[in-house]
């Protein structure tokens, strides 16, 4: 599997909620290391669970997401670390399915290979992103999963 840049920022946002373009995986870690506008994490989460604003939370506090959207202040490295490794997981996803739909169904539904998690579950952590990329990559070359 190779990391899409441009893929997993579209995946956050774009442009519109990044601020710039993403050509490179460079480009994408510079934003990550400074910080993602908070709007990046209901971003990815609307992607996955449309409408279920309670997911959010799972990735950073409901009273810190508040602030920072009213402020506008930045999310801190290790949340927006949190946000690109699922935007990543789920690009990923979308890349094997074909298909967002799918792909949010696979997201959505607990996995034997990861003691019943859901992937979204499992990409909150780097080495559970691992596990679900594995995962992918079986399914992708036709690997029992």
């Amino acid at each position: 599997m190779s990391i899409n840049a441009r893929d997993t920022a579209q995946m956050l946002g774009g442009r519109i909620i990044l601020g710039r373009e993403v050509k490179s995986d460079r480009d994408l870690e510079k934003i990550i290391l400074n910080g993602l506008p908070a709007n990046a994490i209901t971003e990815i989460v609307d992607r996955i669970y449309p409408g279920q604003t309670d997911k959010y939370y799972q990735l950073i506090p409901r009273s810190t997401l508040i602030r920072r959207q009213k402020d506008g202040s930045l999310l801190s490295v290790e949340e927006s670390q949190k946000a690109e490794r699922l935007a990543r997981v789920f690009s990923f996803a979308v890349e094997v399915w074909g298909d967002e739909n799918k792909a949010r169904e696979f997201m959505q539904k607990a996995h034997p290979m990861l003691d019943n998690r859901t992937p979204f579950e499992a990409s909150l952590s780097e080495l559970g992103a691992r596990q679900v990329e594995q995962i992918l990559g079986r399914l992708m070359f036709g690997i029992s999963a």
